[in-house]
């Protein structure tokens, strides 16, 4: 796994998929988990985004590729490289002139809500999965990493160690547990209250934080095990809940989930 990691930094050429086809995307992404369709949530977010738009695309599995910047996931469309799940919906958005049909307000909000989830509420979200739970990501049951058990302390640590010293350096690692709660719980709340009885946060579609919630807090949400994020969902957000049951069932009839 150490040889891994290390091939990831290595340069990376400009073009991956030579041989493409046009207007084929090549979604480069990381390999599929057993619990959820991928334990990223930019890349669940990514995925999700090309079969709600029904964009031809196929899936580029890998543990080592990266793009030009280093980044999982990245896409490729006819012969050119975007990475960064953000910089990717956009691309996609405008090169398949994708009009999600809002208006000055509708926009602002969508922005704004896409940036915090995308933010704040991921290194919540990555708090509790690095400080509480990282034994359990790497058990080859959920992450399905190609190794045999008793090694999976091996890419357990190199997480660990990565993912803390980011989550230190951006402030939230700092804070003890009740106070990470309290700020994912006041995210949880404004996507509620902006969401409502309606089917998704903007109307009768969605767009693009539709997919942004659903790749950060579903890629959490059904994993195998309880984290804050379950107990708020279940007790406190059902309509949050109920949003991610219906993004799941109507994009993902091929994710069985195990009983």
């Amino acid at each position: 796994m150490v040889a891994l990691r290390y091939a990831s930094l290595l340069k990376q050429p400009d073009l991956h998929k030579t041989n493409w086809k046009e207007n084929v995307v090549y979604l480069y992404q990381f390999k599929r988990s057993p619990v959820v369709p991928n334990l990223s949530p930019f890349c669940l977010k990514v995925e999700t985004y090309l079969r709600g738009h029904n964009i031809k695309h196929e899936i580029m599995p890998t543990y080592t590729i990266r793009s030009k910047q280093g980044k999982l996931p990245f896409i490729e469309l006819n012969g050119q490289q975007v990475a960064d799940s953000q910089f990717i919906l956009f691309h996609l958005q405008k090169y398949f002139k994708l009009d999600e049909n809002l208006d000055t307000e509708q926009r602002g909000i969508s922005r704004a809500v896409d940036r915090m989830i995308d933010t704040s509420t991921s290194r919540a979200l990555t708090y509790f999965r690095v400080f509480e739970n990282a034994t359990n990501l790497f058990n080859p049951n959920v992450s399905g990493l190609p190794i045999p058990g008793f090694l999976s302390f091996i890419p357990r640590n190199a997480y660990y160690k990565a993912a803390s010293r980011q989550l230190y350096s951006e402030g939230i690692g700092k804070h003890p547990r009740e106070e990470v709660i309290e700020i994912l719980r006041r995210d949880l709340q404004a996507i509620d209250d902006i969401l409502g009885d309606k089917k998704f946060l903007l109307g009768v579609r969605p767009t693009i934080p539709d997919f942004t919630m659903f790749g950060h807090l579903a890629s959490c949400y059904y994993l195998p095990f309880r984290q804050p994020i379950t107990d708020l969902l279940d007790d406190d957000f059902p309509r949050i809940r109920e949003h991610l049951d219906r993004m799941r069932i109507h994009y993902w009839s091929d994710w069985k989930r195990p009983e």
